[in-house]
């Protein structure tokens, strides 16, 4: 646990002991309340905002790295979202 704790520098606070022994509730918590379609769309509009809104247009680096890492948290929700189905699924 010592070494989750580090990686994540400590934080966030808010995170319980019981959300750290056993994320899978928050997760399903999570979903209930931001079904994932509603999720990925929510995810492009901010990451839509951000393109919009720059102070300085993005470019290059800068816009493949954003858009990169758009599609890869869009990944990591479907696969919270598939995760968190199966466990309780298995109950």
């Amino acid at each position: 646990m010592e070494e989750i704790l580090k990686a994540l520098n400590y934080q966030p606070i808010d995170i319980s002991d019981e959300d750290l022994d056993n994320p899978v509730p928050s997760i399903t918590y999570f979903f209930m309340n931001h079904p994932i379609h509603e999720s990925r769309t929510k995810l492009w509009e901010l990451y839509e905002g951000w393109i919009h809104f720059a102070a300085e247009s993005p470019e290059g680096e800068e816009l493949t790295d954003m858009l990169f890492f758009y599609n890869q948290l869009v990944e990591l929700l479907n696969l919270c979202y598939v995760f968190a189905k199966k466990i309780e699924l298995n109950k």
